[in-house]
């Protein structure tokens, strides 16, 4: 019985773990909409940082707004996320794609489609603190973000 009950412990031991290995370091928020002109661009580019990452840590989660159905399915995923502050603080506003650490919700800097993917990639991997080539560091004020859409 003895053996049985330490061989669980070690089994929750071990699942507990694994669940905080798979926790997200950094969630990448896009806030996009099918009438936004920059979007796209936006979203190619920070996807092909996110693949220029490559490391399970950092998560991606889009904002449509573009109708009910994909406004409420945002809503979903960035409570999956816990990233619920930054969506309410900028839902409705579209083109830029938000940096959010989830442990802390704190919003770490945001990029347009003006960025670069190398530049994104840089900065996501200072958000989750994934060692990256830039010889210079990430200077996060460089990606501030919009004023808040909705003040609560």
């Amino acid at each position: 019985m003895i053996k049985l009950t330490s061989m669980v412990g070690a089994a929750l031991l071990l699942a507990s773990f694994a669940t905080q290995a798979n926790a997200s370091e950094v969630v990448v928020m896009k806030f996009v909409s099918s009438d936004c002109q920059t979007c796209a661009p936006l979203e190619t580019n920070v996807d092909t940082a996110v693949s220029l990452v490559g490391d399970r840590s950092v998560k991606t989660v889009t904002i449509d707004i573009s109708n009910a159905a994909l406004w409420e399915r945002s809503a979903h995923d960035a409570f999956n996320a816990n990233v619920v502050p930054v969506f309410n603080q900028y839902v409705g506003l579209t083109g830029f794609a938000a940096i959010v650490d989830p442990q802390s919700k704190r919003l770490i800097g945001c990029v347009n489609s003006n960025y670069n993917p190398n530049d994104v990639a840089n900065l996501i991997k200072s958000a989750a603190r994934i060692p990256h080539q830039s010889s210079a560091s990430v200077a996060i004020e460089n990606y501030r973000c919009p004023a808040p859409y909705n003040k609560f």
